[in-house]
């Protein structure tokens, strides 16, 4: 299969949150947290809906595709108060043919959240689904395009990863509630010339590791959490460099979800890999669920390090427990 990226673009709520407010109701402190997990602050929503953030992401991504050279409908015009887009502002003359969203944090049980985004983009015909894998959203929602896109039932996707955690979050649990954090980012594909390759799998989780049911807070169990990621990151690198009949040094970037800087750092070290092609952004974003894998990709593309003819391989992994990997050209 092959897979071209034609723009990525994100949205983060306003309200940075550094760790010194959650010093204030918890015991602990900002060298606490960041000794812990490496996040110094994340991105909370304080009025801003799950739709907001998924909009903003997606006019991004969008209006990217389009200064590159593919038309494609943008956000610009959109009513502030019905998030559509008045007719006369719609344009472009490659509407995407799918909008395939990832989110664990739904804010309406339907309809789903690829229709709002759909409706808000004025599309008429392309069809949208939602997928829910958690912390490896993005990479199932993406792998999901690669393969409509090859089997030639869709020309254009547009992805979109959009997680609302906070209001899931017990500010009460020192645990879990410095780790997470809320946004979107989406990213616009098509066919391309350059080899896509991926690997996804899911483990048991007998005793429910990280769970949230419906109406209630999260819950997690971080020494379960570490163990499942560490064990089965090195297994899924290996199958999909094995498929791509790549090794190690022929990956550019490693975008590795960012859960949490210790994970990060002992899947690093047992799978030999270079620090330096491993880009951190949970400092500043925490873990955002399945948004950090394309957060990291549009902040990358943003500041100039992600290059045309790179190689970038992804690795997701959370809840369910589910994880994969993918490789593709930028």
């Amino acid at each position: 299969m092959t897979l071209r990226l034609l723009g990525t673009g994100h949205c983060v709520p306003a309200a940075a949150v550094p760790n010194a407010e959650f010093a204030k109701t918890l015991d602990t402190t900002d060298e606490w947290i960041v000794r812990r997990t490496g996040i110094r602050e994340r991105r909370l929503c304080r009025d801003e809906t799950l739709l907001d953030l998924a909009l903003g992401a997606a006019g991004d991504a969008l209006e990217q595709a389009a200064e590159s050279g593919h038309g494609t409908y943008s956000l610009k015009g959109t009513d502030p108060d019905s998030g559509m887009l008045p007719p006369d502002t719609r344009g472009g003359t490659l509407p995407p043919d799918a909008v395939i969203v990832s989110s664990s944090t739904l804010e309406y049980h339907f309809p789903p959240l690829a229709c709002q985004i759909g409706t808000a983009l004025g599309l008429n015909g392309p069809f949208c689904m939602d997928v829910g894998a958690t912390c490896s959203g993005f990479v199932y929602a993406l792998d999901i395009a690669a393969h409509y896109i090859n089997a030639g039932s869709a020309g254009t996707v547009l992805v979109v990863a959009a997680e609302k955690l906070s209001p899931l979050v017990d500010f009460t649990d020192r645990a879990t509630c410095i780790l997470f954090g809320d946004g979107a980012a989406a990213a616009v594909v098509t066919k391309g010339d350059k080899p896509y390759t991926s690997y996804l799998a899911c483990a048991a989780d007998p005793d429910r590791s990280l769970y949230a049911r419906t109406g209630e807070k999260m819950v997690m169990n971080g020494s379960g959490v570490y163990k499942f990621a560490v064990a089965t990151a090195p297994g899924a690198i290996e199958a999909v460099l094995r498929k791509a009949g790549l090794g190690l040094g022929d990956i550019d970037w490693f975008i590795l979800h960012q859960a949490n800087i210790r994970i990060i750092e002992s899947i690093v070290s047992r799978c030999g890999i270079d620090p330096d092609k491993v880009p951190i952004t949970l400092d500043l974003y925490a873990n955002p669920s399945s948004v950090t894998i394309p957060l990291t990709l549009d902040l990358m593309r943003q500041d100039g390090r992600l290059l045309p003819g790179q190689r970038v391989l992804t690795l997701g992994f959370g809840a369910g427990l589910t994880y994969g990997a993918s490789i593709f050209e930028i």
